[in-house]
């Protein structure tokens, strides 16, 4: 009883403790706003390009953007300029960010932002927006981009999740305490050994690209995340709208005289289909009603296990065939207008 009691009176001095060190230690006072706390730098490469190079197209996706379309036989079959931007893993909320604090902050405005997606990405403002994804997401965030911290965060989190953020500092700085605690664990034995941080770093990189990356462990954290993209609030369209980045990417783009295209690229992955129709569905009936073309290859039977590398990427068959098709939607979408 009496180490119990110790015990406690040790570890409410350490918490209380936390309360006055860490919001001084980070410049932040409680309780304060939940959300992640963004930095004040904003990475403005996409609309430095657009306005130096004053492309016709942009297209924006992720991974499958970039291995499904050919950029340069895009251009020569639609007869106009193309920019692509695209990194693995984006979502939707990076697809916010960089066309509110890129493209339409651009000088120069393209005539057509396509956006290549899959499944139900479009309405999943939480979908790869934690750990890593938050950082690369931070550099394209302004310190108050409230919709993108109440979209991806606020809105997902329960009760408990809140008042945390609200109100505790170790919850609040625990991923920047686990990263400091990361970097030690990390530089200190090698710096012993004589292998200084970009020593460490230059190992590690090597380890990761070549033969030490497993790859079915990756291929098995791409099935796990995927399936975030099929639960059943995901699949609700009505339910998942409201708080996705779909309204506020239609608005700009009105607003800013951009030919808006929604493009959906087909996958291999095993699906609830009819719940998967149901949502394409209605996602096709929004779009519609708001005047956005819609370009749907996601049940084409012209593409087949043949075109694809893996359940989510075509191969470079896939992605000739692909180029092709979605340059002739595209002439087709133009005419219409």
């Amino acid at each position: 009883m009496r180490f119990f009691l110790k015990f406690s009176i040790a570890l409410s001095f350490i918490l209380g403790a936390t309360f006055i060190f860490l919001p001084h230690e980070y410049g932040i006072s409680f309780p304060r706003n939940p959300g992640p706390i963004l930095d004040s730098q904003n990475r403005t490469n996409h609309r430095e390009y657009i306005e130096t190079h004053h492309p016709q197209i942009v297209l924006m996706g992720d991974s499958t953007l970039f291995f499904g379309v050919d950029s340069e036989a895009l251009t020569e079959q639609t007869g106009k300029s193309v920019y692509t931007i695209n990194y693995g893993g984006m979502s939707s909320a990076m697809w916010y960010l960089i066309m509110k604090n890129n493209i339409v902050d651009s000088s120069y405005k393209p005539e057509h932002l396509v956006i290549v997606f899959r499944s139900t990405i479009l309405t999943a403002p939480g979908f790869r927006v934690l750990g890593y994804n938050l950082k690369r997401l931070d550099e394209y965030a302004r310190p108050k981009d409230y919709v993108f911290i109440q979209n991806s965060y606020v809105n997902l989190m329960n009760p408990a999740q809140f008042m945390s953020e609200k109100y505790f500092p170790l919850y609040v700085f625990r991923g920047k305490l686990r990263d400091n605690f990361d970097a030690y664990l990390r530089y200190t034995a090698p710096a012993l050994a004589g292998c200084d941080k970009g020593c460490t770093d230059r190992i590690l990189y090597e380890m990761q690209e070549h033969r030490f990356v497993n790859l079915s462990f990756i291929e098995g954290d791409a099935n796990a995340s995927e399936s975030y993209l099929y639960t059943n609030r995901q699949l609700d369209f009505d339910a998942s709208l409201k708080n996705s980045y779909l309204p506020e990417l239609i608005e700009m783009a009105k607003e800013n005289g951009i030919d808006l295209v929604f493009v959906r690229i087909k996958v291999m992955a095993d699906v609830p289909q009819s719940k998967l129709d149901a949502y394409n569905n209605a996602l096709s009936s929004y779009l519609a009603e708001n005047n956005v073309s819609y370009i749907d290859f996601g049940a084409d039977s012209r593409f087949t296990k043949d075109h694809f590398q893996d359940f989510l990427h075509l191969n470079e068959q896939g992605k000739a065939l692909f180029t092709e098709l979605l340059a002739s939607e595209l002439y087709k979408q133009s005419q219409k207008k």
